[in-house]
C-alpha cells in the first residue's frame, strides 16, 4: 500500500494542475488521494502549505540539484546539451505543471521564495557559474542563464507542435544543436 503523504501529493498535483492553487479545494485533494480530508490536514495543516510543499520539493528535487550534478560536465558544449535534453524532456512531459507553477507565480499566489521564474533564473546562474568556476574560464552567469531560462520557458509557454519527448532522435538532435549553437556564439 502507498504511503498516504505519497497519494496526497500526487493528488494535490492532479488537483493542483486541473483547477490551480485559489480553485482547488482540500475536500476535491482528499478525493483524489483517497484519505479522509482530516487526514489531509494532519499532514499539511493548510491548502498553502500543501501546495507550497508539492512546488518546492518538485522544485528542489527536480530542478536545482539535477542543474548542479549536471553542472560538472568538464565540456561545455555537453553541459549546456545535457541541460537543454534534460529539461526539455521534463518540461515537456509536465507542461500542466509547469504552466501551472508559471502562472501561479505570475499572479503572485506564490510566495517570493517559491516564485517559479526566479527559482529557474537562479538556478540556471549557480549551475553556470559552478560549470565556468570549475573550467576557470570566467563568463558572465546572469546571461547564459537568461539564455538558457528563455529557451525552457519558452519552450512550456509557446505554442509547439509536438512536445519534445515525443520527437524522434533526429528531430530532438537538431533542436537541441540550434539551441547550443546560439548559446555557443556567445562564448
Amino acid at each position: 500500500m502507498r504511503d498516504k503523504t505519497e497519494q496526497i501529493l500526487e493528488a494535490a498535483i492532479k488537483v493542483f494542475v486541473q483547477k490551480g492553487f485559489l480553485q482547488a479545494t482540500t475536500q476535491e485533494i482528499a478525493r483524489e488521494a483517497d484519505v479522509a480530508e482530516v487526514t489531509l490536514y494532519r499532514k499539511f495543516k493548510t491548502k498553502q502549505n500543501l501546495f507550497e510543499f508539492v512546488v518546492t520539493r518538485a522544485l528542489e528535487d527536480k530542478f536545482k540539484l539535477k542543474l548542479q550534478k549536471l553542472a560538472e560536465a568538464e565540456d561545455t558544449e555537453v553541459f549546456f546539451r545535457s541541460i537543454l535534453i534534460d529539461r526539455l524532456s521534463m518540461i515537456s512531459r509536465n507542461e500542466t505543471l509547469v504552466k501551472l507553477l508559471i502562472s501561479e507565480s505570475i499572479m503572485g499566489n506564490l510566495p517570493e521564495q517559491m516564485d517559479f521564474t526566479k527559482l529557474i533564473f537562479t538556478s540556471l546562474k549557480d549551475a553556470v557559474q559552478i560549470h565556468f568556476d570549475r573550467l576557470n574560464q570566467r563568463v558572465d552567469a546572469e546571461f547564459f542563464a537568461k539564455q538558457l531560462g528563455s529557451i525552457l520557458l519558452g519552450y512550456a509557454i509557446l505554442p509547439i507542435e509536438k512536445p519534445f519527448y515525443k520527437l524522434d532522435s533526429a528531430q530532438q538532435e537538431e533542436l537541441i544543436n540550434k539551441y547550443v549553437s546560439g548559446l555557443k556564439a556567445n562564448l
